[in-house]
């Protein structure tokens, strides 16, 4: 992709990180390295029980505490503050229903963990000890404890104004599955529940605000991975112009969704120190941070076939229990699960019907995958089913039922628009990568045995780049460039980096029409006095989008300089090369970007003749294949590409132990156009590693009152280094047609598939199709459930 007037191309290729060194050497500062000397500190005081009226609270022990500033409650900060809006909108017919908008609760409590009042101290210390003697009495009500409770006719209502406990539904339909199903040869049926997980970022929230009471400005720093977005919701909340809040995003230790837009101590914080006219800090502990649940889905599906394998139907019906519903947008991740059916297989009746329920549990907050990765699961998992039902090789079976690359572009019957790829080529790569036929020989010999390996395929599909109507902000990016008087160029963009290096691939995109290199130029993000208006960090948004919107006013930029080249060289403008810095005539005689564009701002009225000063520009890019308006059937389309992945997992399975060892994992991927090869391969193998994580070992589990008892990494397992083997990657690319670049996102890539392809080697160590119900996580307990079926086969 090298541009027609710079000799050589940054895409492509993996150069050295922006500002890697610094990272490794420990030398970024975080959110919370930025407190200011003379800050005070929030502690929260929350609630214990799951739904109930405040009778009263009881400060006075609290006020006692040496260093204690203020108790705040519910109803002195509602005097100052709003309810939060929510970053999207309910779709219909649900539109306009209030939300647990406030940051801190007035008079009654919906779920355990919510916020009852804020103590501040001069010290984090003085404030936990002071919170803990905060006296709350309650008068407990009964809640609603599960998604299918909730949907009883009995069941209280989580929300005050609504009529009931949907929070929305999917009604997706392509053909007649009913009668499909009724001529079928073959049926198989199953059930998957999902347990409650969590992101787990390595950095906890924090959030630090200082008003400005002269200026009336108030500034928050903070782990934000879309600052504009809460800037919105702050100045909504506060009653300030968005003109008077500035919003900043340092560097950040990982975010997966969790830091979207939408925390209530977003607000809270930034109230408060309104109020108490001081700089606030409050930095999560890692106890609130695993309050933060999502993905507890139950989908019952069934799916049929002839007798020679040609899947005819699939039918999904789900419920997701997405807690309670706040300003942030994590209850919509289910809705986004049952648009992706049926992936990458042709079906051509398909009956979709989810169900998303509030109930008196925390909200849900966002992560890595934002539903699709159930999706996934939930088709790998039928297909392995059915593939074990007609005695057909997984691989094989999946090979005869893909889209072939022909019938690409395709709309799925959501209405979503697949852009490009080749799946069997896919298949048939990760196959070899993988050693099948080794490993089944493997998996075969220890058949019976107490070791039993087995083997698992996943293959996923995974749409970004949401632009969902009504969202803020939603469905473009914009990006600002400038060259100052000395050389230095300067990209101004939206989008966030979480830690992931997308500056460097940003860096690269506007080096390659430039004919720079990409250290040499500098990236601003995250300052919503210095950047346009963009999301942020969301759906792989940061190259898909920002990318073209930073290709586009580079492109403009280069217009400039290539004028003001011709005027000094005697060329015409569009015979300019652009190499190493320099702007270079078909004569050979050349001149530093440097000197060109010093010289454009001493002598304008010579170098810049012609040119609309200063060196700057501004474009914003927008995708051509997203639908806003709904189609003959109701449909929009909300994603803009689809990179998709082929996955392999080998595991042992200790059948007196119930313990699962990973032996081996593969993948082949296709993102479209790559701009930094090392860094997809690296998130993708992060995304696998969450994936096998999800699978394996990640869940949050509460007791009988909703309280959680996995509130620490002693009990909360993620993956450690030592739990997985290197994973073997291979990539390929099928340019997106709809995208300037040919991109195609690749930031969530690689968990659902990772996911499917594990649970699915469980499956097949198990060796056993005396259950239908497959629970994730795969933990010990559960294995040893259903070894004693297993040992029957």
């Amino acid at each position: 992709m090298t541009s027609d007037h710079t000799a050589t191309s940054w895409i492509g290729r993996s150069p050295s990180r922006l500002n890697g060194i610094k990272y490794t050497n420990g030398q970024v500062r975080y959110s919370a390295d930025l407190i200011p000397p003379g800050s005070l500190y929030v502690a929260l005081v929350r609630s214990p029980i799951r739904r109930g009226v405040i009778k009263s609270i009881a400060v006075d022990a609290a006020l006692a505490v040496e260093g204690v500033v203020a108790v705040i409650d519910g109803r002195q900060i509602e005097a100052v503050t709003d309810p939060t809006p929510p970053a999207f909108p309910f779709p219909p017919p649900y539109t306009g229903r209030p939300i647990s908008g406030r940051c801190l609760t007035v008079e009654a409590v919906q779920y355990v963990g919510q916020a009852v009042a804020a103590v501040v101290a001069e010290s984090q210390h003085a404030a936990e000890a002071a919170a803990d003697r905060v006296v709350v009495d309650y008068e407990e009500l009964d809640g609603v404890s599960n998604g299918r409770e909730a949907l009883l006719q009995s069941a209280a209502i989580v929300h005050d104004g609504w009529s009931s406990n949907i929070v929305g539904e999917d009604r997706i339909f392509a053909g007649d599955a009913q009668a499909a199903f009724s001529r079928a040869d073959v049926i198989v049926e199953g059930e998957i529940e999902f347990k409650p997980s969590t992101a787990a970022p390595m950095e906890p929230i924090c959030f630090l605000a200082s008003w400005d009471l002269q200026h009336q400005h108030l500034t928050v720093t903070g782990t934000f991975q879309n600052p504009h977005t809460s800037r919105w919701q702050i100045s909504s909340a506060l009653r300030l112009e968005e003109t008077d809040v500035r919003v900043i995003a340092p560097a950040m230790g990982g975010g997966f969704g969790f830091k979207m837009a939408g925390h209530p101590e977003e607000v809270m914080i930034a109230a408060l120190s309104k109020m108490l006219r001081r700089p606030i800090a409050y930095v999560e502990n890692r106890r609130d941070t695993f309050a933060g649940h999502c993905r507890e889905q139950t989908h019952r599906f069934k799916i049929a076939s002839t007798y020679d394998g040609c899947i005819t139907a699939f039918e999904d019906e789900y419920i997701a229990d997405v807690g309670v519903v706040g300003p942030c947008n994590g209850w919509t991740m289910p809705l986004v699960t049952g648009t992706v059916f049926p992936t990458v297989y042709d079906i051509a009746n398909v009956a979709v019907r989810g169900t998303v329920v509030a109930t008196n549990k925390a909200p849900w907050r966002p992560i890595r995958g934002y539903g699709k990765e159930i999706a996934n699961l939930v088709m790998e998992r039928a297909i392995d089913m059915l593939a074990s039902r007609l005695g057909v090789d997984p691989i094989e079976l999946r090979l005869r039922n893909v889209h072939h690359t022909e019938a690409l572009p395709r709309p799925l019957p959501s209405g979503l628009n697949v852009d490009s790829g080749d799946y069997p080529a896919a298949i048939t790569q990760l196959k070899s990568l993988f050693g099948y036929d080794e490993w089944s020989s493997r998996r075969d010999a220890t058949r019976g045995s107490d070791l039993r390996v087995g083997i698992g395929i996943g293959i996923e599909l995974t749409p970004e780049g949401g632009a969902r109507p009504g969202a803020f902000p939603s469905g473009f990016e914009t990006a600002s460039i400038r060259m100052s008087p000395t050389g230095i160029v300067e990209l101004a963009i939206g989008v966030t980096s979480p830690g992931s290096g997308n500056e460097t691939a940003l860096a690269q995109i506007v080096a390659d029409v430039l004919g720079l290199t990409p250290g040499s130029v500098r990236i601003k993000q995250g300052d919503t006095d210095a950047v346009p208006v963009g999301t942020g960090n969301a759906s792989s948004r940061a190259i898909l989008y920002g990318g073209p919107a930073a290709h586009l006013a580079a492109m403009d930029l280069r217009g400039k300089l290539a004028l003001c080249a011709s005027n000094l060289l005697g060329a015409n403008a569009d015979e300019i090369l652009f190499e190493n810095g320099f702007a270079i005539a078909p004569s050979g005689e050349r001149v530093s970007l440097a000197d060109l564009t010093f010289g454009a701002h001493t002598k304008p009225f010579t170098v810049a003749k012609g040119v609309q000063l200063p060196l700057e520009a501004t474009r914003s890019f927008q995708p051509s294949n997203v639908r806003v308006s709904p189609d003959a059937n109701g449909r929009i389309a909300t994603y803009s590409s689809f990179p998709y992945s082929a996955h392999a997992v080998a595991i042992e399975l200790d059948t007196g132990t119930g313990h699962v060892r990973v032996l081996d994992i593969a993948t082949v991927h296709d993102c479209g156009v790559m701009i930094n090869p090392a860094l997809v391969t690296e998130q993708l193998k992060g995304a696998i590693v969450m994936g096998i994580g999800a699978g394996l070992w990640e869940e949050l589990k509460t007791d009988e009152a909703g309280r959680i008892t996995t509130d620490r990494f002693k009990s909360y397992l993620l993956p450690r280094a030592t739990d997985l083997p290197p994973i073997k990657v291979g990539h390929m690319s099928t340019p997106s047609p709809f995208h300037p670049l040919g991109l195609k996102g690749a930031g969530e890539s690689g968990l659902g598939g990772a996911l499917a392809a594990v649970t699915n080697a469980v499956a097949d160590a198990l060796h056993s199709d005396a259950s239908t119900k497959t629970i994730v996580p795969a933990t010990p307990p559960r294995l040893l459930d259903l070894i004693p079926l297993a040992r029957s086969v």
